[in-house]
């Protein structure tokens, strides 16, 4: 299944993927902006205002990151970190 996330390495904290989302699904923890599985209906709104495509993106996984692991990435997870490091534009 694929998840959908920010990727931390594109993202420049500009927060208009929060601002834009209208569920309140992306949250700012430690500075960086995770967006929440359990809330996300994939509206892409958040998508339309990253201006870096951050928002834009989708890494295959077995079991679902939580925001406070999302919170701790510096890179995408890898392979052994409950996902595979591809990813993918729905």
């Amino acid at each position: 299944m694929l998840q959908h996330v920010t990727d931390p390495e594109l993202c420049i904290r500009c927060s208009a993927c929060e601002l834009a989302c209208p569920l309140k699904a992306i949250q700012c923890i430690c500075g960086r902006y995770c967006i929440d599985p359990n809330i996300c209906n994939e509206c892409k709104k958040c998508v339309e205002e990253c201006p870096t495509g951050a928002a834009d993106c989708y890494i295959e996984i077995a079991v679902l990151h939580t925001v406070d692991e999302q919170a701790q990435w510096e890179t995408l997870p890898a392979a052994s970190d409950k996902s595979t490091p591809h990813q993918a534009t729905l």
